[in-house]
């Protein structure tokens, strides 16, 4: 009851700085971290213990199943030589570098635990890529490739974190063993990941069409899944993935539009509220992270954790320019310092923010070995671990978006929605004229429809159709009359339900088609904000 109480407190916490972020100017994840540190050093509020379970088996598996149901396939397949080269290649050396750094310069630190803190830092967060980023005007190849590491680069870390958790514990430690459990760990996870989603299809059809059923099990999922696969010693995080991607690919024809509506609204909320509950517990760690560590040790831990920070960076820096594999393309073609080579070297070198995943890792770490041995240094591995966390949080999470503005990356030249809308009203009038009706009512309804279809085509056609800015204040202009109308149709329905003439069952469903109106014209007008 008493932990109840606290996430009950923590939660209005989150929404009273949720009320008061736009006057901040702050990105959520940010400023919920700072809280978090404020009301740690304060004590205001009491903190809850953030357990490595909770994060991985109640945060992490949502997290991840929403980003990879968002994940575009296509853009994946693209970009895969580079996600899996930072994903995999780039932890890995991270790992390394890292480790050999730590057993230099930190007293009293084993290769086995300077591997252990290698492994735990290693990997950029998904939580913060995802929540960060969001929103930020960034080219679509950039995101996908963020997204895509950091949706894989979990798993390559946690398995070596696993191998070096071994050598502690155990006090064995064998390369070769190493390399073969990192194969057969994340074969396993993507065959359970495949595995399920693939039972999911074929079970489906029992469900009926049954938008709340199918919305319960598609939530159950992902907890169902990285359970499974850890029990079967396998990458839950792979097998999360894998399954959110399957199941995506194949939601255009698994799923009903009300389903889909209704899947689509839960996981805005669920994700949204775990997101910030995590920075926000996050930033509270603090008091329990310094508690078995003397006070005057903390400068030197932070100094340490401040340097491998900066390390961290020049990694990934060297890695990404160093490998021909980005943007061979635009190397080709452009030449100078400020190519567009190098604006996506930059803000991919400064977009590797760590987060909670490390802190749990770190947090599981147990405290004795096979022989009832306490393992020293565990609490030195976690306040640096939160250290680095801190600082890729507030030094790159602040000054990202700012980048992104000095730098100026390029938008990649797509298809646009107006093409899309054309294309899809010819294909619509191929299918209309092909269609052969046996009644004069047919006939009828067909013709007004290909007429109006045309009527649309044209105006889309059209010179002026284009988004100029005399053409964005029209639309914005159209869009809040819009806005005006459906706030007088509801008013007037309002009314009539309290004059008692119409039953509530007829009220509330003219009020959902009011509500998915307005839903529809709050996204134009975003689209046309980002446009402009």
């Amino acid at each position: 009851m008493a932990e109840l109480e606290k996430i009950i407190w923590i939660s209005i916490i989150l929404i009273v700085i949720i009320l008061v972020k736009e006057k901040l100017k702050l990105a959520l994840p940010l400023l919920l971290l700072l809280a978090g540190l404020i009301l740690s050093l304060t004590r205001l509020v009491p903190s809850i213990d953030m357990s490595p379970e909770m994060i991985f088996y109640v945060v992490l598996p949502p997290i991840l199943f929403d980003a990879a149901w968002n994940t575009s396939i296509p853009e994946f397949k693209k970009e895969f030589s580079k996600i899996s080269l930072l994903a995999v290649g780039l932890v890995f050396l991270t790992t390394t570098i890292i480790a050999l750094i730590a057993h230099m310069i930190i007293p009293g630190f084993s290769w086995s635990l300077a591997f252990i803190l290698g492994a735990i830092i290693s990997p950029p967060d998904a939580v913060a890529a995802t929540s960060i980023t969001k929103g930020l005007p960034l080219p679509k190849k950039l995101v996908t490739i963020l997204e895509g590491e950091s949706l894989l680069n979990d798993a390559s870390a946690l398995i070596a974190y696993k191998c070096a958790l071994i050598a502690i514990v155990s006090g064995v430690f064998s390369f070769r063993e190493a390399g073969f459990q990192f194969v057969t760990i994340s074969l396993g996870g993507i065959i359970v990941g495949l595995a399920i989603g693939y039972a999911f299809l074929k079970l489906h059809r029992f469900l009926n069409g049954n938008s709340n059923a199918e919305t319960f099990v598609i939530i159950l999922l992902p907890f169902a899944t990285y359970s499974m696969a850890e029990h079967l010693e396998c990458s839950g995080v792979l097998a999360v993935v894998v399954l959110g991607m399957f199941l995506s690919w194949n939601s255009f024809s698994l799923f009903s539009s009300s389903s889909r509506i209704q899947m689509s609204h839960f996981w805005d909320v669920i994700v949204f509220v775990l997101n910030g509950l995590v920075f926000l517990i996050l930033g509270m760690q603090l008091p329990q992270i310094i508690a078995d560590i003397p006070h005057s040790n903390l400068p030197v831990l932070i100094l340490y954790g401040l340097l491998i920070f900066g390390i961290l960076i020049i990694i990934r820096l060297f890695v990404i320019c160093s490998f021909p594999l980005f943007s061979v393309n635009q190397v080709k073609k452009e030449t100078g310092f400020f190519s567009q080579a190098k604006k996506e070297y930059i803000i991919l070198s400064w977009s590797g923010m760590r987060g909670v995943v490390s802190l749990a890792a770190a947090l599981a770490m147990p405290l004795y070995d096979d022989n009832g041995i306490l393992i020293g240094q565990r609490s030195t591995i976690l306040f640096i671990t939160f250290v680095v966390i801190i600082f890729t949080l507030l030094i790159q999470g602040l000054t990202l978006p700012n980048l992104i503005k000095l730098v100026k990356p390029a938008e990649e030249e797509e298809k646009n929605e107006k093409e899309l809308n054309i294309l899809l009203i010819d294909q619509s009038l191929l299918y209309l004229e092909n269609m052969n009706g046996s009644k004069t009512m047919t006939d009828k309804i067909v013709t007004g429809m290909i007429e109006k279809l045309k009527k649309e085509e044209t105006e889309l056609s059209k010179n002026e159709i284009s988004q100029s800015t005399s053409r964005i204040e029209w639309r914005k202009t159209y869009f809040n009359i819009e806005l005006q109308l459906i706030e007088f149709q509801r008013k007037e329905l309002i009314k009539n339900y309290y004059k008692g003439e119409y039953s509530l069952e007829v009220i509330r469903k003219k009020e959902w088609e009011l509500d998915f109106w307005t839903t529809t014209v709050h996204h134009e007008m975003e689209t046309l904000e980002y446009k402009n």
